[in-house]
């Protein structure tokens, strides 16, 4: 969401600093204000990642690639296209969140097999593809260890810590949260100047979806509840991975059924 900079060009340094110099500009300011107290209702708390890197180990902490905790000696996923190992994406301790903590594990795995492009044949953009494996599991005993077959495995990098940060609705989504907002473009470019009222576009635990397109939620396929946000990716962030072009992906969980997971993603 860049684009507006370059559309309407730099302004002066006390304008990018967001010191009125005319009345026009007292305006835009009176508008900005106006709009984060009206977005401030529906403001979250996001979680980014704080990582390490970590030799690739079967654990149970909280990562970003690398090696799963696996429960025996056949419980890495293999995709149905190409018969390799998924990739790791994520795996989240649920002790060790800042919030909404269980016990158990949720693990994210992705097949990045470019011969077959499995993600491509499988559709693995959509929610619940056959490309992508999404699950909630109990942690039993010690993790068994194998040695897996991925043309290029990416590296671990263990979550050390969480940084909390404000995160806001896109406006994507106004209309179906009842907000009544048309923002100004000076007003938007205000906003990202000061990186506020706006969704965080970043890697992050929860908080609010960064859209690409249109807003995306996948539904619970036997309550049909619209599914919350439980991670986010953005392309070569902390995983080694573009969606598409340049896009962004979610994994998502049902409000009624917490093993009813699903991984999408969209790009421009």
């Amino acid at each position: 969401m860049k684009f507006l900079n370059k559309l309407f060009g730099n302004k002066s340094e006390n304008q990018q600093k967001g010191t009125p110099t005319n009345s026009n500009q007292l305006n835009i300011e009176k508008e900005f204000k106006k709009t984060i107290q009206i977005l401030n209702e529906f403001k979250r708390t996001a979680y980014l990642p704080v990582v390490k890197r970590n030799a690739n180990t079967h654990s149970t902490k909280s990562k970003i690639g690398g090696f799963p905790y696996l429960r025996n000696a056949e419980d890495w996923p293999i995709c149905p296209n190409c018969k390799k190992n998924m990739q790791l994406f994520l795996q989240l301790n649920l002790e060790e969140l800042p919030i909404k903590k269980d016990s158990g594990l949720i693990q994210l795995f992705y097949c990045t097999s470019t011969q077959p492009h499995c993600e491509s044949d499988l559709e693995a953009f959509f929610p619940f593809s056959k490309g992508v494996n999404c699950r909630m599991i109990k942690i039993e005993h010690g993790s068994s260890t194998v040695v897996p077959n991925i043309d290029e495995q990416f590296g671990e990098k263990v979550i050390i810590d969480w940084k909390p940060v404000d995160d806001f609705p896109h406006f994507e989504e106004y209309a179906q949260l009842g907000i009544d907002l048309e923002l100004d473009d000076d007003v938007y470019e205000l906003m990202e100047q000061r990186n506020m009222g706006l969704p965080v576009e970043n890697d992050k635990l929860f908080g609010w979806p960064y859209w690409v397109q249109s807003v995306e939620y996948p539904y619970d396929r036997n309550s049909e509840k619209q599914m919350e946000l439980v991670f986010q990716f953005i392309s070569e962030d902390n995983l080694p991975y573009m969606f598409g072009d340049v896009g962004i992906g979610h994994l998502t969980q049902s409000p009624d059924n917490k093993n009813e997971l699903g991984f999408g993603w969209a790009c421009s």
